[in-house]
């Protein structure tokens, strides 16, 4: 049976689902959009709300598909989508040859498993109406009426006040963490560690209450950080780590006085927000288009029940200046079930990053995706291990609070460096400590010269993120 009007309205879960499809069918929602020879396989990438965009592939004869979405509904409102254009604007999808994610998904499905539609049956039996793709139609996009001066007025001086409100109620909850961590240092910070779990837990939770989540969570990490590093480093790690957020809550109180990109590191890290719609208009936002290389995919529960999605990206040609690495991020609730990432590790695309301002930009959105780019090589990286150990000081001298920086190295090796444990060494015999936890996974490069790598630095230890080396390349996938 070809597909029809008919048959996506039956595949449809309810009419809500067929409007917010009808909200996609625009170009610019679709910065990729193809078909096979023949579109028996159609494919597409749909910019949402996060960082990265989801990626959808459905096959039109037996309406299978799957989209990265995290929607609980089936199919979703994106899949509808493309098969709503498939049927009505089929002029629309460049004919292509079908990328490795898209390949994969077919070579995994059997023909004729499509999922069953997700349409919910009423408890009562009461009759509810199908959905209809003309209801969807004639109900149009929803108009909002322009609101008038004074409305407007009201609505300005109600966000004023709202933020205003936030921002005592944050200087509130930073004045209670210096108390909060004056009483541990009079307590003693040698025993900090045994009652860290539930001390850490209390505050954190006021912080939350005080809306200053980022606080929060730095000291949430903390907590969870102890237990990760030998007993007797215990202490000095729990010390560094508090006066780091009392840096970081002095910095807020003084705010005013910062300059403005510093200012913004600040009010990140307290939990402040900026929408994704508000750093796309942002016109003091870096942005740099440019080819690039997906590196690694990494995943990690946080508190909440919310799982943090991380692809980190190779900037393959930066100019002077630029951002050499990307970081784009992504949150999804555990309870989702499975998930995926939007780009495959080794992946190659042409695209313009958006990075939040900072003294030290990494993070930001993908703003804008062309086509498929051809595979590129690594860009020019540091020598060795002391210029990128420069690089490190040079972002940390900016923003004292960094965690973590990524380096790009060429020209080192693994070697082991006691039972269990592996060094990055250069020619010049300088070596970093590798993340005790990646042995296992980088034995097979143990030995090799020459290689190029995409590390997290610390300080304290490397997390190798990718490896180009002379028996192919690694990347990290968390």
């Amino acid at each position: 049976m070809s597909l029809s009007r008919e048959k996506i309205e039956g595949l449809a879960p309810d009419q809500a689902s067929l409007s917010a499809a009808l909200k996609l069918i625009k170009p610019a929602a679709w910065p990729v959009l193809a078909a096979n020879a023949g579109a028996s396989i159609l494919w597409g990438e749909c910019q949402g709300s996060g960082a990265t965009p989801y990626r959808v592939v459905v096959t039109p004869g037996d309406t299978g598909y799957k989209c990265t979405c995290p929607s609980r509904k089936f199919p979703c409102k994106h899949v509808l989508a493309v098969l709503w254009m498939c049927v009505d604007k089929p002029e629309r999808f460049q004919s292509s040859t079908p990328p490795q994610w898209v390949e994969e998904w077919s070579a995994r499905r059997r023909p004729g498993t499509a999922r069953p539609q997700g349409r919910p049956q009423p408890e009562d039996n009461t009759p509810k109406p199908a959905p209809s793709l003309d209801a969807a139609l004639n109900a149009g996009p929803a108009v909002e009426k322009p609101l008038d001066a004074k409305a407007a007025a009201r609505a300005d001086a109600l966000r004023k006040r709202v933020r205003d409100e936030r921002e005592v109620s944050v200087l509130a909850g930073v004045d209670e963490l210096d108390l909060w961590i004056f009483d541990q240092l009079g307590q003693g910070m040698a025993s900090f560690a045994g009652r860290a779990p539930q001390a850490v837990r209390a505050v954190s939770q006021r912080l939350v209450d005080a809306k200053a989540g980022g606080l929060a969570a730095y000291l949430d990490r903390l907590s969870a950080e102890l237990f990760r590093v030998a007993e007797a480093e215990r202490a000095d790690t729990a010390i560094e780590r508090l006066a780091i957020v009392t840096l970081i809550a002095s910095a807020y109180r003084r705010q005013d006085h910062l300059p403005p990109l510093l200012r913004e590191d600040v009010r990140r890290a307290a939990g402040w927000v900026q929408k994704r719609e508000d750093l796309l208009a942002d016109a003091t936002a870096p942005r740099v288009e440019s080819t690039w290389i997906v590196a690694a995919n990494i995943s990690e529960v946080q508190p909440g029940k919310i799982r943090r999605l991380e692809t980190w990206l190779i900037n393959a040609a930066p100019v002077e200046g630029a951002p050499r690495v990307g970081l784009l991020v992504d949150f999804v609730p555990v309870s989702g079930g499975a998930y995926g990432f939007a780009f495959e590790l080794g992946e190659t695309l042409n695209g313009e990053i958006v990075f939040y301002p900072s003294m030290a930009p990494l993070r930001g959105l993908l703003a804008t995706r062309k086509a498929a780019a051809a595979s590129a090589p690594w860009p020019q990286m540091h020598a060795g291990l002391p210029s990128a150990m420069d690089e490190f000081a040079t972002r940390l001298g900016s923003l004292p609070w960094l965690e973590q920086w990524p380096l790009l190295v060429s020209g080192v090796e693994f070697r082991t460096a006691g039972k269990g444990l592996f060094a990055l060494a250069d020619a010049t015999g300088a070596a970093i400590p590798v993340d005790g936890a990646q042995v296992n996974a980088l034995t097979p490069m143990l030995g090799l010269g020459g290689l190029a790598v995409l590390l997290l630095w610390n300080g304290r230890q490397a997390r190798v993120l990718a490896v180009e080396s002379p028996i192919g390349s690694w990347h990290e996938d968390a």
